[in-house]
């Protein structure tokens, strides 16, 4: 049987295209046996995990509505903008749902602000990991955890390879990127500031022809090619049995979009790439998986709170 891992990339709503992707897998034969996400992909993988079909997650993405997406909630760490309408109706897709409790080994990847170190979510609740791994720096409120501060995983590790390799080291990881390959760089949209954020037009406008606002752009324009460079290197580094590249470089993270045609995208991305796929269960790529070392990236959040509940109880016993 054709069984393998998904390490699903970042994108904002480009992450629909994740939902085509796993369709047309299960389509071809393929079984999911194990799934990293990073921010988009954490949530789309979390669904899925969780026992939800794409049909249902199709569903569930067209329930949305972007006006109320980014209302704040009043607990929220300092930010931009909040999620709180998207994690309002992921509290009753998942609940209180921990790791335990999914049908389909899954991980998502955050990173800590205090030590600059990439933490792989693995345990607890599923919803919190999500928070985590969505949380832009400065856009979307960090989630804190213990003593960690946890942000966006994409920072450090916008395609969770190894991540994913290490939940099934048996089997092989397809990498999906929402980032466009190093040919696109030059021809993808500058990001803006979508309509539908709860900002007045005329605010962002007036912003925009500030020196302030000018600046802002070249900030934002540079960390968007520092993210694609992490992703091309990142990618280089763990070394995917395969990675696709769904055609979307024409959209940035925050559009408005078609979900229906992404799901299309990421459809026709697994069928063109699909003997490219089928060769990644061949004898010889099966014997270079034996030899590779399958270890977590970063450090487990399993293993920090453990470490944390045996040092508070030191202290309360000396």
């Amino acid at each position: 049987m054709n069984n393998l891992n998904l390490a699903l990339g970042g994108g904002g709503t480009k992450g629909f295209t994740h939902i085509g992707v796993i369709r047309q897998l299960e389509k071809e034969g393929y079984e999911i046996k194990g799934i990293a996400g990073t921010s988009a992909g954490g949530i789309v993988g979390a669904l899925y995990c969780y026992g939800y079909s794409t049909f249902e997650i199709e569903i569930f993405s067209k329930e949305l509505n972007y006006t109320e997406i980014f209302n704040r909630s009043k607990n929220d760490a300092p930010s931009i903008l909040g999620l709180g309408g998207l994690y309002k109706i992921l509290e009753k897709k998942i609940g209180g749902s921990t790791f335990e409790d999914l049908k389909i080994p899954f991980a998502a990847t955050a990173v800590d602000v205090h030590s600059g170190k990439e933490v792989i979510l693995d345990t607890g609740k599923v919803i919190d990991a999500v928070k985590a791994t969505t949380a832009i720096p400065g856009i979307f409120p960090s989630l804190n955890i213990g003593q960690l501060c946890l942000v966006d995983g994409g920072i450090l590790d916008p395609i969770p390879t190894s991540s994913a390799r290490w939940l099934n080291p048996d089997f092989p990881v397809l990498a999906v990127s929402l980032t466009p390959s190093m040919n696109k760089w030059p021809i993808t949209p500058r990001l803006d500031i979508p309509p539908y954020v709860p900002i007045p037009q005329f605010v962002v406008d007036q912003i925009s022809q500030l020196r302030l606002g000018r600046a802002m752009h070249v900030f934002i324009d540079s960390m968007e090619i520092t993210t694609n460079a992490i992703a091309e290197l990142r990618l280089k580094l763990d070394k995917p049995d395969a990675v696709i590249f769904p055609d979307i470089y024409h959209y940035t993270m925050f559009d408005k979009v078609d979900i229906n045609e992404l799901i299309k995208i990421g459809e026709h991305s697994v069928d063109e790439n699909n003997e490219k796929i089928r060769s990644i269960f061949s004898i010889s790529n099966r014997a270079t998986r034996w030899f590779r070392t399958a270890k977590p990236p970063g450090l487990l959040l399993s293993d920090l709170l453990e470490k944390s509940a045996v040092a508070e109880k030191r202290k309360k016993t000396q």
